[in-house]
Parts: C-alpha cells; sequence; structure tokens
C-alpha cells in the first residue's frame, strides 16, 4: 500500500502501535506497510476507515486526502455552478441515498478514471 508508512507517520505511530489499534498481527501490517503483502478488502476498508482516507489513496490509485479534495471544493464553491453540474450533484445525492458512501466513491472514481483517458 503506497502511502501507508506515510498516513501512520503523520499519526506519530510505531507499527506495533497501528497494528494493535487495528488488531492485525504485527507482522503481517508490516508487510502491507513495505509492499510484501496485499490486504484483504475487509482489513483495506478497515486501515482506510482509521486513517480516514479512501481505499483507492490508500492503493496509490488516488492522490488527494479527504482534506485535499475538501479544500478543492471549497475552492470550487466560489464560482457559481451551471444547471448541469447541479444536475449532476443532485443525482450524486441520490447515489449516496440509495446505495451509500461507497456508490459515491466508485461514481467519482469512474469520472477520475475517464479524466486519464486522454
Amino acid at each position: 500500500m503506497k502511502n501507508l508508512r506515510q498516513l501512520r507517520k503523520e499519526k506519530n505511530l510505531t507499527i506495533s502501535q497501528t497494528s494493535d489499534m487495528l488488531n492485525i498481527p504485527f507482522e503481517t501490517y508490516r508487510s502491507y506497510e513495505i509492499g510484501r503483502n496485499q490486504a484483504d478488502y475487509e482489513t483495506l476498508l478497515k486501515i482506510a476507515n482509521f486513517f480516514g482516507v479512501s481505499v483507492d489513496y490508500l492503493l496509490g490509485r488516488e492522490d488527494f486526502t479527504p482534506e485535499e479534495r475538501a479544500a478543492g471544493a471549497m475552492a470550487t464553491r466560489k464560482e457559481s455552478i451551471t444547471p448541469l453540474e447541479d444536475d449532476l450533484l443532485y443525482v450524486f445525492r441520490q447515489i449516496g441515498k440509495r446505495y451509500g458512501e461507497q456508490a459515491q466513491r466508485d461514481f467519482v472514481t469512474v469520472g477520475e478514471n475517464m479524466l486519464k483517458l486522454k
């Protein structure tokens, strides 16, 4: 996991402390951090929730932490939005209500992947 060590260091935690808090054996957690092994999906979610980031961020597929993404959203709010952008926000919120936050994250990932195609 590309960003795992950095996230742990930002919280001023040792590998031992982090593995204890996550209830993951020390050597298992260490192997994730150095890239020797990959966590299963449930463990990825547990680690992402612990650090307050997305699974995509942990895997290095997304460059923004939630704080950085929010800062970008705040900058965008200064601009007026178009009716089409308003429709997009409505759809995004409906996806969240109907299918949950993970579906919203998947929706965002699809959009980000489209941007990478060009």
